[in-house]
């Protein structure tokens, strides 16, 4: 075998290792967040009370407060985003990235967590992969 073959080879595999491992990841993580989907099933209205504004380099997150059976606890979880297109007539000419939560403190979010153990929670509204 030729070494602009094996080079290309190597490229290539070095390619699919890294896409490979990315989509493995991705899918990972939407399972545990559709398992969490389904076990927490208790619901409260927190209040957002910190938010970390990402950057290039980090993705946003938000800390609501929640109470439950007059206990407060909080979670912390990435902002995930929605995407829309922005067109002038028929023609797209960029997107539109706005957050799939309230990530203004004092704003109210749905929080769904955990009946045997509420400090387990997640942002109900919050579902997607895509973050900043």
């Amino acid at each position: 075998m030729s070494d602009g073959i094996m080079i290309l080879l190597v490229f290539c595999l070095i390619a699919l290792l890294g896409g490979g491992t990315t989509v493995l990841v991705l899918l990972i993580a939407k399972r545990v967040r559709q398992k969490k989907e389904r076990e927490y099933t208790g619901e409260a209205v927190g209040t957002v009370a910190r938010v970390r504004m990402g950057g290039v380099d980090r993705p946003s997150f938000v800390c609501v407060r929640y109470e439950v059976g007059g206990r407060t606890y909080e979670c912390r979880e990435t902002v995930k985003l929605e995407s829309e297109l922005i067109k002038i007539g028929p023609v797209p000419v960029g997107q539109r990235k706005r957050g799939k939560v309230a990530s203004r403190v004092g704003s109210k979010v749905r929080v769904a967590y955990l009946p045997s153990d509420p400090s387990k929670a997640i942002l109900a509204d919050n579902t997607g992969l895509m973050n900043e």
